[in-house]
């Protein structure tokens, strides 16, 4: 039982998600994953080309996006994260969900992937990356929650020039970032011969503007872009989840 190795400490908690096929250990405290990374792993699996591609998921924190992708069939899986604190929760998720033949997990920094990786080690790269400027807002006396909302060791253009390298040619990067951002988060990928792919924006409610975006880019290629339906999160007048996203967590 792998409960009885990794037994939950009196500062975590244990949840559920995919219906009670993952478990994942969170601290009380410290930063704990919201629906965003969620969305993420099903929107980036839909783009993938099969499911022995090699996925790298960078800044994974306790290990979220990996363990929802091995659900959803993906077999080559990394995972990178900076703060020591959280690989060390991630390497408890990754025994209890007893995934370590499809999940690697590495104690490292988005921004000096070119010392632990070859590059275009990978097919698909995938990153829920920190949302706001370390100007923009209070930054919270945490480390590991305002390491991981606050750009302080980590921009989108780390993510995309760490993308950039870990990629082949035509291989994808996929992200959700807030939906205010989506020409600066065009402009860098452009910049970084990433090409948009795919797109699909976020609407807490139908009635309500996009407040986030998932987005799908390819390295060195042409490809037209495709803007998807939207993705409704909460029913309308109601708190419950949208169908499709209520399927997501089941």
């Amino acid at each position: 039982n792998p409960m009885r190795k990794f037994p939950i400490a009196s500062d975590e908690t244990l949840d559920s998600i995919c219906g009670g096929n993952v478990k994942i250990l969170q601290r009380r405290a410290g930063y704990r994953f919201n629906l965003d990374p969620i969305l993420l792993a099903h929107f980036a699996v839909d783009a993938f080309d099969s499911p022995e591609q090699s996925v790298i998921d960078l800044g994974t924190g306790s290990l979220i996006i990996p363990l929802v992708l091995r659900k959803l069939g993906q077999q080559n899986l990394v995972g990178l994260e900076l703060q020591p604190s959280l690989y060390a929760l991630a390497r408890k998720n990754l025994h209890l969900n007893e995934s370590e033949t499809e999940i690697t997990l590495v104690l490292g920094d988005i921004r000096e992937v070119e010392h632990q990786f070859e590059p275009r080690a990978f097919s698909q790269v995938i990153c829920n990356p920190p949302y706001r400027a370390q100007k923009e807002g209070k930054l919270n006396p945490d480390p590991e929650k305002a390491i991981a909302r606050h750009q302080v060791h980590c921009s989108l253009e780390d993510v995309i020039q760490a993308a950039r390298y870990l990629l082949k040619d035509r291989g994808g990067l996929s992200i959700v970032y807030p939906a205010t951002r989506l020409t600066d988060a065009m402009a860098s990928l452009h910049a970084a011969e990433l090409s948009p792919k795919c797109l699909r924006m976020v609407h807490p409610h139908a009635s309500k503007p996009a407040n986030l975006i998932l987005l799908h880019a390819l390295k060195r290629s042409r490809s037209q872009l495709t803007v998807m339906p939207p993705l409704i999160v909460h029913q309308e007048r109601s708190s419950g989840f949208h169908p499709e996203v209520q399927q997501m967590l089941d």
